[in-house]
């Protein structure tokens, strides 16, 4: 409050000593009150509350975020871009695959272009909320440093001192007291960058190296490259009746991949793969032994195969995946990878055909956990893991498959209402990966190798 000037007038009414009491009664004592500054403005005080209450609301942190992330993205695929290009200069002879690469690197190109435009727009409007609240927060600030004027015994000015030197210090105890955080590994289901919310259109497509005739296979890239393949990509076609493949088929990078050439074949000596599940991790390929119910581990260096069972695991068709109208044959027992590791997914009879999700050892092939949900195997066309959560597909049209169901390993929390539909270059879809390096969706579909883009909340 101001400080008030106080003006006492004292009247004394004239008169004698003689004068009667009644006289003497009347006599009064006025005081005047004067504000030197007027009255406090509650009501500007009021307003100022709320203009303030409106600017914290319109700072949305995650407005602000989304140009960071972008930013990311865009230098991230600046990289990989720079990389195909040099291997497109390398590799260049005119052909049909030069032709496709540099189609892919135009596609490339454009969605950098929209990334950019995305992060324009963001930032332009970043720019015009920021000046607005700018100016807001420099009348706030004004009409509270004429307001300050009430204040002669400095009572806010002080309050205010105190509170920055409270932080001060509570930041020094803060930074005494804190000790590095242990480093934890990622449990099933920690991812994040959450649940999956899209799938792209198709980012690549092409008929596999072998022809039409395979319309059973596999291929990728290995998510935990040994040191020097960081670039490869693999390729497993099954043949004799879409039943067993013979050999792995490994490019040295993407390119070569699209152009056919330069390959290495290496060949099964014992165990061949049975099934389009198999996967590449940690340059060693994993698959269902031909005609066992047991997994195979296959070294790509050493070319030694190691074996285990999968206990009460159906094989040879007995729970394979299917549409309404046909079986996928020989999916009974499905390899995948995501950030958590390696992991298999079939069926038992004790399960009563309905899925099981187990965590594979990489190593022994040993089972470090397992879970059954109630999902019946063979109601999905496929399924494929992101973070320790299962998603599976089923068959919805010629052109159209649909993510309808989710299990959480960590929390054992199902759905089967997701309905993330994407487009299919063919009917059929006889594998499926998820590759946790680059976050895309491997697929072999009717002959043609696939890949999608993932989008998470």
């Amino acid at each position: 409050m101001g400080i008030f000037d106080f003006f006492l007038f004292l009247s004394l009414a004239s008169a004698d000593r003689d004068v009667p009491g009644e006289a003497r009664a009347a006599k009064r004592c006025y005081c005047d009150l004067q504000v030197s500054d007027g009255p406090f403005p509650h009501q500007q005080l009021e307003q100022l509350y709320s203009i303030s209450e409106s600017c914290s609301h319109r700072l949305n942190v995650q407005q602000f975020s989304e140009p960071i992330e972008i930013i990311a993205n865009v230098e991230q695929r600046l990289k990989e871009l720079v990389k195909r290009i040099n291997e497109f200069k390398e590799e260049y002879d005119g052909e049909l695959y030069s032709i496709i690469s540099f189609r892919i690197i135009e596609i490339e190109i454009a969605e950098l272009n929209d990334l950019l435009s995305q992060l324009q727009q963001k930032c332009s409007r970043n720019n015009d909320e920021t000046t607005d609240l700018d100016i807001q927060v420099q009348n706030i600030t004004s009409k509270v440093d004429e307001m300050e004027k009430y204040d002669r015994l400095k009572v806010v000015k002080e309050h205010r001192r105190n509170i920055i030197l409270q932080r001060s210090l509570t930041s020094c105890q803060n930074a005494l007291l804190a000790t590095p955080t242990p480093y934890v590994s990622p449990q099933p289901g920690s991812c994040s960058f959450g649940r999956l919310k899209a799938v792209s259109y198709p980012k690549s497509s092409m008929l596999n190296h072998y022809g039409t005739s395979y319309n059973y296979g596999s291929w990728g890239k290995d998510p935990l490259p040994a040191p020097g393949k960081e670039d490869q990509y693999w390729l497993v076609i099954l043949s004799n009746s879409n039943r067993f493949g013979t050999k792995i088929r490994v490019f040295n990078s993407y390119s070569k991949f699209l152009s056919k050439s330069g390959h290495n074949d290496v060949t099964f000596q014992t165990h061949n793969p049975q099934g389009s599940g198999g996967i590449m991790y940690g340059d060693a390929y994993y698959y269902n032994c031909f005609n066992l119910g047991k997994l195979c581990r296959f070294n790509m260096t050493t070319h030694a195969v190691i074996s285990a069972n999968l206990p009460f695991a159906g094989y040879n068709d007995k729970f394979p995946y299917c549409t309404l109208s046909s079986c996928y044959g020989y999916t009974d027992m499905d390899l995948a990878t995501d950030e958590n590791g390696l992991w298999v997914l079939y069926s038992t009879e004790f399960n009563f055909g309905n899925l099981v999700v187990s965590q594979l050892n990489a190593t022994d092939l040993s089972l470090l956990e397992s879970w059954n949900t109630t999902l019946f195997k063979r109601s999905a066309t496929n399924a494929f893991l992101v973070c320790g959560v299962v998603y599976a597909t089923r068959y919805i049209s010629s052109e159209i498959e649909e993510i309808f169901y989710m299990f959480d390993t960590t929390s054992g929390v199902e759905r089967n209402d997701l309905n993330i539909q994407f487009r299919k270059v063919l009917p059929g879809i006889q594998y499926m990966n998820y590759n946790p390096q680059d976050r895309k969706l491997y697929v072999y579909s009717d002959a043609f190798v696939v890949s999608y883009s993932l989008t998470f909340e």
